[in-house]
């Protein structure tokens, strides 16, 4: 596949006739193909997060104007998605449908801005902006999440876009687009505070017109050097489109602090994610575990192995760092590049130091960010467009594959099965209702308490208790006739990879505070239960017993 697209060629002006058709009708299209692959999963009841706090935030602001929930516990996270939420079922009715529907505009956003940062990173490079588009739309995590009421993809849209207007040099699109990225989720703050040191230090050794005069003895050092004022308003001015987004964001927690007295979060929230966090040997596990997330999770080893092969074949040629659009005023590709890698540095570093839990979706900026960086490369190799569709494929299987060691479900589509095995569960309890609560742990006290979720009708009682392991369950028995609903809350396959590391459970358990649930045979002979239903599906299970 050629690289470079000669401007003298025939047909240019029909090429960029069908060009502009296609970038016109692209967003819309992507959007319709994605509603189209999801359509299995539009009407599944909430999951997990959602149910505990996006959706109870979202319906809040709906019913009552609250931008600070009151019927969950508030964390902090600023309100745009769940605005978003709001609006669209104050337009369409409230229904996982609408939310869901409403969430795949975000990731129709996330792919096209993907591919058009893709297309400004090696502008020259023919297929850049389809492969890094196709290959980032079928990342499993990104499939799983492109339904989800989260915050991490549609912050990840957000901050594409402004590094794409970045790239053409629109300054105010790129203030907007990182705006609506640090109200959508705080931690995107990363992507301007990190571009803001880059474009300060730029400045700051800036090559001076006499840069070639020896400096005289006891001189400062060039980057200390300055010209007085007009030094000053360059450094303001490369600081400028940063600080908007800055502000935006201490503009919302001035208001949440005044509301709830906490700059970010609660008392239980930080210590989770900060104060327990901060351990060199907790750093340097956690930093590990997320660049696999980001480099081969889910299948992407495949995207990460073949652009490793494409760039042992050629390095760069000039021609990927001319600029595009015959020479339109656009930062230098290679630049670009830098930045972005810059990015997901930051991104990795940040997420390794602060949060108490280590999931992947906190990465989908950075992953978005990496897909970009490495799919232009496929178009390198020999058969490209064999090699991108065999990425895909990989990629599409991780949708249903699950890895050999227990994950958070959402990174694939377990997620799925995990609802609809609770919906089972669900509907059982409610039409076999005794009026006794039924006693279960998060999140299957929420789905039967609370209607809105989709799990029940109506609201059921439940004795909720922390987990499914001994010290969860510690002063809970439950008396003769009582309801126990148990199920599968991580998952563990027959043959755990893990097992091969018993160092791993020491390390699980000291720096990320995970303790193994009992199995079920355990809980059965415990109390003399009596199995009334079960289930289960692709390494899950539900069970509901009587004593």
């Amino acid at each position: 596949m050629a690289l470079v697209a000669s401007s003298t060629a025939p047909g240019v002006g029909a090429r960029r006739g069908r060009r502009r058709a296609w970038t016109g009708a692209a967003p819309g299209l992507i959007y319709l193909a994605l509603l189209a692959a999801h359509a299995p999963l539009l009407r599944l009841p909430y999951y997990w997060d959602e149910a505990g706090y996006f959706v109870p935030a979202a319906l809040d602001l709906l019913r009552h104007g609250w931008w600070i929930p009151h019927s969950t516990l508030a964390n902090g996270h600023p309100p745009l998605v769940m605005a978003a939420l709001a609006l669209a079922w104050r337009v369409a009715g409230f229904a996982p449908l609408v939310t869901r529907a409403t969430m795949l505009i975000f990731a129709a956003a996330l792919v096209w801005g993907t591919a058009q940062l893709a297309r400004a990173l090696y502008p020259n490079a023919a297929g850049a902006g389809a492969a890094a588009g196709v290959l980032v739309a079928v990342v499993p995590l990104v499939f799983a999440q492109a339904t989800l009421a989260q915050l991490d993809l549609a912050a990840a849209a957000w901050i594409v876009w402004a590094l794409a207007a970045r790239a053409r040099r629109r300054p105010w699109a790129y203030v907007a687009c990182s705006a609506g990225a640090v109200l959508t989720k705080e931690t995107a703050l990363l992507v301007p505070a990190t571009l803001a040191i880059l474009d300060l230090y730029r400045e700051l050794t800036r090559t001076r017109p006499d840069a070639g005069v020896p400096a005289a003895a006891g001189a400062a050092p060039r980057f200390l050097a300055g010209d007085g004022a007009p030094r000053l308003r360059r450094l303001a001015r490369a600081a400028a489109p940063h600080l908007p987004a800055a502000a935006a964001l201490a503009a919302w927690l001035a208001y949440y602090h005044a509301a709830t007295g906490y700059w970010m979060g609660n008392a239980q929230f930080l210590g989770f994610n900060l104060e327990s966090t901060l351990s060199l040997p907790r750093f340097l596990i956690a930093l590990y575990l997320h660049s696999w997330q980001l480099a081969g999770y889910g299948g992407m080893f495949a995207l990460t192995i073949l652009a490793l092969w494409a760039w042992r074949r050629g390095r760069r040629t000039a021609a990927d760092d001319k600029q595009a659009n015959g020479g339109a005023a656009v930062p230098p590709a290679r630049e670009l590049r830098r930045e972005a890698a810059a990015l997901i540095a930051a991104y990795l570093v940040f997420h390794a130091l602060v949060g108490g839990a280590v999931l992947a979706r906190y990465l989908l900026p950075a992953l978005a960010l990496y897909v970009a960086l490495l799919a232009p490369w496929l178009a390198r190799l020999p058969r490209p467009r064999l090699a991108i569709a065999a990425c895909a494929a990989v990629l599409v299987a991780g949708w249903f594959v699950n890895p050999p060691y227990p994950f958070p479900y959402e990174d694939n589509l377990a997620y799925a099965t995990f609802i609809r095995l609770h919906r089972q569960a669900a509907a059982f309890l409610e039409r076999n209702a005794t009026g006794e609560p039924v006693i279960t742990a998060w999140p299957a006290t929420a789905e039967l308490s609370n209607p809105d979720l989709g799990y029940v009708r109506h609201p059921l009682a439940v004795a909720p208790v922390a987990n499914f392991t001994a010290a969860g369950w510690a002063g809970v028995e439950p008396r003769p006739g009582e309801t126990v609903y148990l199920y599968s809350r991580e998952y563990a396959p027959r043959e755990n990879l893990l097992r091969w590391f018993p160092f791993w459970r020491r390390w699980s358990g000291r720096y990320f505070h995970h303790r193994s649930p009992l199995p079920p045979a355990a809980w059965l002979a415990r109390w003399h239960l009596r199995v009334e239903f079960r289930a289960a599906a692709r390494g899950q299970w539900i069970m509901i017993a009587r004593r």
